[in-house]
Formats: structure tokens, C-alpha cells, sequence
């Protein structure tokens, strides 16, 4: 007889509360060795090996497909939530497959409707078995919280594919005037073209980040590793594009040409590259003179959607599954995603920080805006002190790409003691719920004139009373 159990089919069986919560966690997409440790938690005593949590997750797994292909049950998932899904078909008759795929969660498009403003897509890679890119795009809210538009499999990041997937994300926009003031994206090229055949009336952003990591690249590439101080090189490279990309008007942008030329003069194939691939066709779409033009609220890198993979990637955990694990774990990503942006709305209407209280300047804007359009205000009231009423020394930048108020402005209110009005406050901060739209709020102009006139006859009434009282 074997000493100990460990091993045997029998003595491993799981017991059904901990086939209940193999389940509960293979829901939760907890990975199989913490699945183990817990059932070793809660009883030191069992003998489940590794194997049998593998077994119970895979039978718990075909119970809930049952005879539905992987194809019918992610359909099905979509459908039981109330996702917006629509897929894109390839072939003839029967032998008709699925090549795209798009969906997106019910309260993502009303946050869509809400915030289309700024528009930021990528697509991520290793997130399934079939190697199929996912594309994401992410919009921001008035609190500065990403949220992902929706989400997309392609089977190739082709030009066709992109426009059908920006045509689907366009599609769940209610008002056909709305449509998104800013696009950012990397350089891929297919995705470039797609951009402005879907949306001709949005300014396409190039994320900044991209173009300077494939710009240190390509000095790398051009200069060899035969130049011995090429970390000093490289320290100036970044220094002096970042003085270029960030020239705020045309002087400070030809300066900062000129003297980028004057430095890397030498290397003449690596300026012919920037200056010809980099600078000539997407300086406008890059450099600060130009993108300070638009409302991007201080979206000029791909970043936020960047932040969004890495936060999908926790909950894959891995690229092996398939399609139904990653919707999955998009499905919990969100959940958690629009609880942390109720809560940041939440914040904005209830609570009041010390610096706005009692402040004649932040009267009208208390619970009426975010708390991060007041602190964005709180930034240029501090800056107002330097440059005053000038506005060539403010700029206005804020005011163009933020649409709140310049120092400027603030200066002359702070000198004449009048408080901001909410007019001049753009509307993207004013919405701090999910589904709140222009179109859809009750006017109430009837009844509040209605109740002025009542509150005018009711004072005359009392007036005259009053005066036939003393007379």
C-alpha cells in the first residue's frame, strides 16, 4: 500500500464545493496554479493535483459552449450582454468565414456620445492563438479617465480593414453633425490613409512618442556603433527634437531646424531622412505651432491607448486562448473601467477641495465641471500672476486646446473680482455623466418663466396689500 494518496484519481476527486469554486474562479479568469493554492487554503487536507484543476476547468468550459462553435459563443456572449457587435464576412454561400470582428459595450457607446472630442487607436498583438491583431480605440472623459470606444480582431492591418472598423466605430455616433475633433495614431501608414476617409472633418494627429523612438532609431541605424560618444549623441538627438517638436510658433520652429541641421550636419543621410520622411509630410500633424490649433486636450501620443494594453494584458494573462477568453477579459476590463469612471463623476458633483471653496473666482463652477478642469484652471490662474492681461506672453494655448480659460482672461477677472461663468467653459468638462447629451436635456425654459411671473405677481400682490395696510 502507497504511504500516501497524492496521485490517486479517486482520493483527488474534487468535492462539488470545490468544483463550485474552480468554476467561480475559472470565471474570474484566476490561473490555474492560484486556483490550486486556494483549494490547498481552504483544505489542507486535499489531495487535487494540478491535473484535475486543469480537467474541472476544461469541462466547465465545453459546459457552458456545449454544442456551439467558439464562433456562436462569443455571438452568444455578445448578445446576453447587450454588446453592439458586427462582423465582417469573406467567400461565397455556405463556405462564408468570418474575417473582422468589432464590439463594444453598451455603456461605452453612451460614453462615446458623451466624449467624442478625441479619438486615440493602436492595436495590440499576443492576445490569442489565432495571432489576430486586436484594435483598440480609446476616447477620454472630462475626468482625464481612458475609456476603450470599442475593440476589434482584423485578420490583416491592411487599409480595407482599418476603414471597415472606423466605419463600424463611426456607425455607433447618434448625431451624424458629431463626429471627433482629433484622431492621434502611430505612423502605420494603412491606418494614416484610413483616417481621413472615415472621418474627413477630424484633425489626424501623429503620436509624438512613436515618431521620436523611430527617429533615435534610425540615428542609431545611420551613425553605427563606430562613434565613440554615442550616448552623448543620442542625449542631444533627444533634446534637440523635443525643441523642434515643441516650437510653438514659426520663428522658434525655423530656429530650431536650423540649428538641429547645424548639429547633426555630418550625418547627411540621417537629415535627409528626418526632413524628407519625418518633418515634410507630417510636421503639421506633429509640431506644436500646428497641433496647438485644435482641442486635443493635451492628447499628442498614442499613450493612453498604449496604458489600455497593458491593462488588457493582466487580465489575458496569456496568448493562447481564444477569441471567447479575450471578449472575457474585455468584459471585466470594462466593468471594472466604468466603475472607476462613475466614481470620478461622482467626486466631481459631491466634493469640493479647499484651494475652490469660498473662492469668488470657482463660484459658478463648484459641481458643475470636473475637478481636473479646475485644477487645469487652477494652472493657469498661477501662471496668470507672471504674464498678466499680455496675451502674447499668455498665448492662449489652453483656451485653443483645452477650451478653458487663458491666463489672460483670469488675470482681468481676478483684477475686477468677477467670477468665471460656466459659458465660457467648454462642454466636454461640464458632462460628468455617463449618456449626458446636449439633444437629450429637459428644457425647462417654459416653467421657470412660468415661475418668475408667479413670483412677480406674488410680490406686486404683497406690496399692495401691504401699502393699502398702512394707508
Amino acid at each position: 500500500m502507497a504511504k500516501t494518496l497524492e496521485g490517486h484519481t479517486l482520493a483527488g476527486r474534487l468535492k462539488p464545493e470545490e468544483r463550485e469554486c474552480v468554476q467561480e474562479l475559472t470565471r474570474n479568469l484566476v490561473p490555474p496554479k492560484n486556483i490550486l493554492t486556494t483549494l490547498k487554503g481552504r483544505n489542507p487536507e486535499s489531495k487535487t493535483n494540478m491535473k484535475q484543476v486543469y480537467n474541472a476547468r476544461e469541462r466547465f468550459k465545453k459546459s457552458l459552449r456545449g454544442e456551439m462553435s467558439e464562433m456562436q459563443q462569443l455571438l452568444k456572449c455578445c448578445e446576453t450582454h447587450k454588446y453592439f457587435y458586427k462582423c465582417r464576412t469573406v467567400g461565397v454561400g455556405e463556405s462564408k468565414t468570418i474575417q473582422d470582428f468589432f464590439w463594444a459595450h453598451p455603456e461605452s457607446v453612451k460614453l462615446f456620445n458623451t466624449f467624442p472630442t478625441v479619438l486615440m487607436m493602436d492595436s495590440t498583438y499576443k492576445t490569442n492563438k489565432y495571432k489576430m491583431p486586436l484594435f483598440e480605440i480609446v476616447g477620454v472623459t472630462s475626468a482625464e479617465d481612458s475609456f476603450n470606444v470599442g475593440f476589434s480582431f482584423i485578420a490583416n492591418e491592411k487599409e480595407d480593414n482599418f476603414i471597415w472598423a472606423l466605419e463600424t466605430c463611426k456607425s455607433l455616433l447618434k448625431s451624424k453633425d458629431t463626429f471627433p475633433k482629433v484622431i492621434v495614431s502611430d505612423r502605420d501608414k494603412s491606418l494614416m490613409n484610413a483616417v481621413p476617409i472615415v472621418f474627413p472633418n477630424s484633425t489626424a494627429l501623429v503620436c509624438r512618442y512613436h515618431v521620436a523612438k523611430n527617429v533615435r532609431a534610425k540615428f542609431k541605424a545611420f551613425c553605427g556603433a563606430k562613434e565613440k560618444n554615442l550616448d552623448q549623441l543620442l542625449n542631444t538627438l533627444t533634446f534637440q527634437w523635443a525643441s523642434i517638436v515643441q516650437s510653438s510658433s514659426e520663428e522658434s520652429y525655423i530656429s530650431a531646424v536650423a540649428e538641429f541641421r547645424k548639429v547633426f550636419e555630418k550625418y547627411t543621410n540621417f537629415l535627409n531622412y528626418v526632413e524628407t520622411t519625418v518633418l515634410d509630410p507630417v510636421k503639421e500633424n506633429l509640431v506644436s505651432l500646428w497641433t496647438n490649433r485644435v482641442m486635443h486636450i493635451g492628447n499628442t501620443t498614442t499613450n493612453r491607448v498604449e496604458s489600455q494594453h497593458g491593462v488588457l494584458k493582466q487580465y489575458v494573462t496569456d496568448c493562447k486562448g481564444n477569441l471567447v477568453r479575450v471578449w472575457d477579459a474585455t468584459d471585466q476590463m470594462l466593468s471594472n473601467q466604468l466603475n472607476k469612471i462613475k466614481t470620478s463623476f461622482g467626486q466631481s458633483t459631491t466634493g469640493v477641495e479647499h484651494h475652490f471653496r469660498n473662492n469668488f473666482l470657482y463660484s459658478k463652477l463648484v459641481y458643475n465641471i470636473s475637478r481636473q478642469a479646475l485644477h487645469f484652471i487652477r494652472g493657469e490662474e498661477d501662471r496668470s500672476r507672471e504674464c498678466g492681461r499680455n496675451r502674447k506672453k499668455c498665448g492662449c494655448v489652453i483656451k485653443r486646446t483645452y477650451g478653458l480659460p487663458c491666463a489672460c482672461l483670469l488675470a482681468l477677472k481676478i483684477d475686477k473680482k468677477l467670477p468665471i461663468r460656466l459659458d465660457e467653459i467648454n462642454t466636454h468638462w461640464k458632462r460628468l455623466q455617463i449618456g449626458e447629451d446636449d439633444d437629450e436635456r429637459v428644457d425647462c425654459s417654459k416653467e421657470f418663466n412660468a415661475i418668475q411671473v408667479i413670483k412677480h405677481f406674488t410680490l406686486y400682490t404683497l406690496n399692495f396689500k401691504l401699502n393699502f395696510f398702512y394707508t
